[in-house]
């Protein structure tokens, strides 16, 4: 497993879409108007990762005032998806956090929530991502 750099920068991007991405992170953002309920079951394989180790360094660097790489203008329960290793899914991870009063908190995804009341506001890429041995 790799080990996430406590000097990861998040950064815009000039890609069109995650797919073409190796790692990436999206911004969710509540949508009043956006009220979609989605039933059913995930069958897709869990990409939720419980590495704390990892987990606790991007929280941490997430409430740095450098992580990012723009002019931040988080608003309340946004949501962050942090995605490692999108293109070897014996590999992937996928981090979740939401910004509660001022700071990232580590929460677990809701896809049907996300999905069905968010809008992607917001994408790009990671650099330093790992630590070099």
């Amino acid at each position: 497993m790799c080990i996430v750099s406590k000097n990861i920068k998040f950064c815009t991007c000039k890609a069109s879409s995650v797919e073409q991405l190796h790692h990436y992170w999206l911004l969710h953002r509540r949508n009043k108007d956006k009220n979609t309920v989605l039933i059913g079951e995930i069958i897709l394989p869990s990409f939720a990762t419980y590495d704390e180790q990892n987990l606790k360094t991007l929280e941490t660097r997430l409430n740095e005032p450098d992580a990012f790489d723009f002019d931040t203008d988080f608003k309340n329960k946004d949501i962050l998806e942090v995605v490692l290793h999108n293109k070897d899914v014996s590999k992937r991870s996928v981090y979740g956090f939401q910004y509660k009063k001022s700071k990232w908190v580590k929460k677990e995804i809701d896809y049907f929530y996300t999905s069905g009341h968010c809008d992607t506001i917001q994408f790009g890429k990671m650099k330093k991502i790992f630590l070099h041995k």
